[in-house]
């Protein structure tokens, strides 16, 4: 079955050179506060570049470790949802799915939803985490 979209929102989460810690929290997205969201995907250097923002989008080897934690419904119900399991654009060699990542529509609270990388990165430029 397509999938039709009536809206879209690009998101980017900017990451200063040399940041070291690992979560960081996305920003108070006034477009999408209170939206019912259907679909989410993400974007590889492959597949952007540069972010929007002029940053480098975060390398393959901090992105193989990054989970999505999405504040839902008052709770973490979509908890460490693999970066590259929302992105579906084949591109040199990175991981991609074949299929748009749909949920069911639900509002997202995105000041409380938040990237987790499994190991602490080194982030030698400002870079950005795009969806």
């Amino acid at each position: 079955m397509a999938f039709f979209a009536d809206k879209f929102e690009f998101v980017e989460l900017q990451v200063q050179s040399g940041a070291t810690a690992t979560r960081y929290f996305f920003p108070d997205l006034p477009k999408l506060r209170a939206k019912m969201i259907h679909a989410v995907e993400s974007y590889t250097a492959a597949t952007l570049s540069p972010a929007p923002s002029g940053n480098v989008v975060a390398p393959n080897t901090i992105l193989d470790n990054a989970y999505i934690v999405f504040y839902t419904n008052g709770t973490q119900d979509l908890w460490r949802v693999p970066y590259f399991t929302l992105n579906r654009t084949q591109a040199g060699s990175d991981p991609f799915v074949r299929e748009l990542w749909k949920l069911r529509p639900q509002s997202i609270t995105w000041d409380k939803s938040y990237i987790e990388l499994g190991q602490t990165p080194t982030f030698s430029a400002n870079s950005s985490f795009c969806l």
